[in-house]
Order: structure tokens, then sequence, then C-alpha cells
């Protein structure tokens, strides 16, 4: 299986979405590529790839820089050609605007940083032997406000109503939230955040050893590598 990972990092140490790539390994005959959207680096033909993954980005869901309008067509693209797609955090969000407008998103009231439980509302093969709930940490301050039509909604939490999603008849996911990150990464960026004041209430900060479940992460991406 060939993986595609998009990633938008800005953080010279955060380059190659390296936590997504550990968990898209985690099918023995994977093997995992990694495309970089701020530099323009986009394949021609998404459907080279089995699988396409979008990253997160510290980059504003509303921006207009150039290279996110050579995203979006991209994720147009993979939806057209049915390549089964899923969207992480600021992927998620991308992928409501690609398919819906940039007025659907917006500024989060509740900006949510911390280990945040998820509440699956809907069932779908994304959360398929998975818990109702579960706790993993979020990192944004920004949200899809409103779906674009065709699409479900499939988890939310207290402070943002569309934690996941999917369009209807497609292979195609968002989750607003990291699986990605293990206990430690997530404390590591609590404890970053609390070294500079942190402008928006922390989430459970010091309790990811015991709030964060691996098995979610695992169960989450190995039920996305496998639908059809």
């Amino acid at each position: 299986m060939k993986i595609l990972i998009i990633d938008n990092t800005m953080e010279p140490k955060s380059f190659g979405s390296p936590e997504l790539c550990r968990i898209a390994r985690q099918e023995g005959d994977s093997t995992v590529y990694v495309r970089r959207a701020p530099e323009g680096d986009l394949p021609d033909d998404p459907k080279a790839f089995d699988r396409v993954i979008v990253s997160g980005s510290i980059t504003s869901c509303l921006s207009l820089d150039p290279w996110i309008d050579s995203l979006l067509a991209f994720i147009r693209k993979t939806i057209n050609e049915r390549v089964p797609y899923l969207g992480v955090c600021f992927g998620h969000q991308m992928l409501a605007r690609a398919l819906g407008e940039r007025e659907l998103l917006r500024k989060a009231k509740s900006p949510e940083f911390g280990w945040t439980k998820i509440k699956v509302t809907h069932q779908s093969p994304i959360f398929h032997q998975m818990p109702s709930e579960f706790h993993t940490f979020s990192s944004h301050y920004e949200e899809v406000a409103t779906l674009p039509r065709s699409f479900t909604k499939l988890a939310e939490s207290d402070q943002c109503a569309i934690q996941a999603c999917q369009l209807e008849g497609y292979p195609a996911f968002g989750i607003q939230f990291h699986p990605e990150k293990t206990d430690q990464e997530g404390e590591e960026i609590l404890k970053q955040k609390m070294k500079k004041g942190p402008d928006v209430p922390l989430l459970n900060i010091g309790k990811g050893s015991q709030l964060y479940d691996g098995r979610i992460a695992q169960t989450l991406m190995r039920n996305f590598l496998q639908n059809e």
C-alpha cells in the first residue's frame, strides 16, 4: 500500500509529520511518501497512491496564501478520483473548505489545547471497534463551523461541535483532533505553552499518562487504511 502524507507543518522541527508517519507505517506492507504543500510540492495524480492523509498546520484555515489554493485543488482531485482521504486538524478544515467554502470555517469560540474527550455521535468505518467516548490530544484555534452539503457529522466535544466528519458515500474523513500525539508529545506541547503563558485554558494538563490510550490512534488509522 502506498500512503501519501501531505505535510503542512511550518516549524522546521516538525517537517515531515513524523508522528503521522509513525502511525501510518503500522501496516507492515505500507510505504509512506511525504510531500510538502507549503512549498508547492504536490503530486500531479493522487491515483498514484492508495491513501492520502493531510496533516495539521499552524497556518490559519482562513488563509489566502497561494499554496492553499493548490492544496484545495489537490484535495478536490483526490475526492473526485475516490482515493481514500483523511484530514487531520488543518487537513479536516481544508476538506470542508475544498468541498464547501471558506465561510464554513471560523475562529473557535472555545479553542482546544490539551486532552479532549471526544464523543462519537454517528457510526462510521473510521470509528469501527472504538469506544463511544475517548480522550485524545487537541490543538486548534479554528474549526469547521458548518459542514458542507452531503457531509455527516461523526463526533463532537464539549468545546467543538464538529470533531469528525465524512463525505457521504465517499471514503473521505476529517478529524479535528490529533490521535498521532502520544502522552509525552502532548504534555511537551502543553509545557511549552505554559512557559509562554497560555492564551487559552489548557485541558487536563498533566493528565496525559492517565488519559492517553495508544490503541485509539492505532485503531483509527487501521480503520482508515483498511476501509475501501
